[in-house]
């Protein structure tokens, strides 16, 4: 068993680790608000494309080929999306600033794309719609659903001294859809 003089020197070494600790967390966020010492800083960002990317897709076939009026039927569709931010640090930027900066600079860049598009990482959206679909007399019709999510691609340019490294980043948001209709007449 430890004598208590040797327990409260433990104590006070962990409690000094801990402080050395949050003073260096301190001081990386100070010199990269700051850009200090050659430190990084961002110089631009620029967009690569923005498009939208298709999650799903349901369909609902109505068939009206025999019918005498018109057929309507009405579904419900439910969807849900994640909102994702993500950064691709490369391997030399890592190198150079090491992983607690990088760490930094990865989550500096992330806000200020959360800031940008109002959005944030991880938020789940979900969407509940009701339609009616009609196929008229003599007809068959295809009903698609088609849901999306908005893609922006972009490069921020990051300074570290006097290197330029390019930090690629993929935000993708939102939750829309949009209904087809094909007429599976002229398909045959």
């Amino acid at each position: 068993m430890l004598p208590l003089l040797s327990l409260v020197a433990v104590g006070a070494l962990t409690v000094a680790a801990v402080s050395r600790s949050k003073r260096r967390a301190a001081r990386l966020r100070r010199s990269w608000s700051e850009g200090v010492g050659g430190g990084l800083r961002v110089v631009g960002q620029r967009l690569v494309a923005e498009s939208e990317r298709v999650l799903a897709t349901e369909e609902v076939p109505l068939d009206n080929r025999f019918g005498n009026q018109a057929f309507v039927s009405e579904h419900e569709f439910f969807r849900s999306a994640t909102v994702a931010i993500e950064t691709d640090c490369s391997v030399g930027l890592a190198a150079q600033v090491g992983a607690d900066l990088l760490g930094v600079l990865k989550a500096d860049l992330q806000g200020r794309l959360a800031r940008k598009l109002g959005v944030k990482g991880g938020t789940q959206i979900s969407r509940h719609i009701r339609l009616k679909f009609t196929a008229a007399p003599g007809k068959r019709v295809l009903y698609r659903v088609v849901w999306q999510q908005t893609a922006q691609r972009g490069v921020f340019e990051i300074g570290v001294g006097r290197q330029l490294h390019e930090v690629p980043y993929l935000v993708t948001y939102g939750l829309a859809h949009a209904v087809e209709s094909i007429d599976m007449e002229l398909e045959s």
